[in-house]
């Protein structure tokens, strides 16, 4: 057997462990160099209070992703320390705000020195590794989230597989969605918000995308883009003319499906043409029933279904 320090990512998770202590550590190291008072695991709550100025404990959780009891926690030991004062809502007096108090707002010109010095010191480390240590760690959250190592070692690869969306795709998705609308039509302005720029207009704003591998090649992808808090859009499916009739459609279709369930979509939504007569049999497959709409931002548009989720 090789040795523990051979395994690689057999021990990722020791490793992991390791550098999280090590940041952790580092980071009181860097808190002191700036004088800025307070405990590292304090800074999401207070970078958000220090940019929004109050807010109740139910939105700082939902925004800096952490549990309610967690910020609760943090906000308790933060009034211990007097940077924190509480006090009812004038719209609702059910609500709670809190907010950083004068003593804690003498200290955001210290934070904002840290950040920049800390932003700085990560754009060095990038230059020095090659590796953007934030958005490798995004993007592999994002991967695991739905799909864990757990399940991944239980399965046996296919040809054809399913993959959520990386930076490395970002051409292919582009290409993939170009090479079928331009088959029909032209693109239109939604079309180059979308494919320019996927991350800031769809992962960005709580969305998704998959993508069709066959052999490691992408050949097929498609994308959740979020309408309102309960709904999202199934938009951007694509499949390869040289991959059409394999079943890549209905297996993204029903992927798709599959983790807007998991990230408890209430209710889907998509707009097709009457002209894509197969792809319309297979929404009708996957559950969509046909709908009148609002007006659609597309020319293209004359085909409206949905389907609802999580009964």
């Amino acid at each position: 057997m090789k040795s523990f320090n051979e395994l690689g990512h057999i021990a990722l998770g020791t490793a992991l462990r390791q550098l999280a202590a090590q940041v952790s550590k580092d980071a009181e190291n860097t808190y002191a160099k700036f004088g800025f008072a307070i405990e590292p695991k304090w800074f999401p709550v207070f970078y958000v209070l220090a940019s929004k100025g109050a807010d109740s404990v139910v939105n700082i959780a939902k925004e800096i992703n952490h549990s309610h009891v967690s910020v609760s926690k943090i906000v308790k030991e933060m009034k211990a320390r007097d940077l924190i004062e509480s006090y009812k809502s004038s719209d609702d007096s059910r609500v709670t705000l809190v907010a950083l108090n004068s003593k804690a707002k003498a200290m955001v010109p210290q934070m904002k020195k840290q950040c920049d010095a800390i932003d700085a010191a990560m754009r060095e480390l990038k230059e020095e590794t090659g590796i953007d240590l934030w958005e490798a760690v995004s993007v592999v959250e994002r991967h695991l989230r739905y799909r864990p190592i757990s399940a991944r070692v239980d399965a046996h690869s296919p040809d054809i597989k399913v993959v959520d969306y990386a930076p490395k795709y970002r051409e292919a998705f582009k290409s993939l969605n170009v090479e079928w609308i331009s088959k029909y039509w032209k693109l239109e302005e939604p079309d180059f918000k979308a494919l320019d720029d996927p991350e800031g207009y769809i992962l960005n704003q709580s969305g998704l995308i998959l993508i069709a591998l066959d052999k490691g090649e992408p050949i097929g992808c498609c994308a959740l883009i979020k309408q309102a808090d309960d709904t999202f859009e199934l938009a951007k499916m694509a499949v390869s003319p040289k991959a059409q009739g394999k079943g890549v459609g209905l297996l993204l279709g029903k992927s798709i499906v599959e983790r807007a369930k998991l990230m408890g979509v209430k209710r889907l939504y998509l707009e097709s043409n009457s002209v894509l007569k197969p792809s319309i049999r297979l929404y009708e497959k996957i559950g969509f029933k046909h709908i009148k709409g609002a007006p659609s931002p597309y020319a293209r548009c004359d085909v409206q279904m949905e389907l609802y989720l999580n009964k």
